[in-house]
């Protein structure tokens, strides 16, 4: 069940799948901009690009392992 954007916390991870493509990566919910759900952006992993929440479909959050 997809993870809607009003449900996604600024700083999570969260796997997702970007429109038009197949593979699901982990992505940071991003306050770069701001913590307002109209300033977050998506940062993903091992990329300094920023992207917009609505390119998305967010699957899962990704917890931190238990220590």
């Amino acid at each position: 069940m997809p993870i809607f954007k009003s449900d996604l916390e600024p700083g999570g991870y969260y796997w997702a799948r970007r429109f038009g493509e197949d593979e699901l990566q982990i992505v940071q919910i991003s306050t770069v901009f701001g913590r307002d759900l109209e300033h977050l952006t998506v940062a993903v992993m091992s990329s300094d690009q920023h992207h917009a929440l609505s390119e998305f479909e967010y699957r899962a959050v990704v917890h931190p392992p238990e220590q």
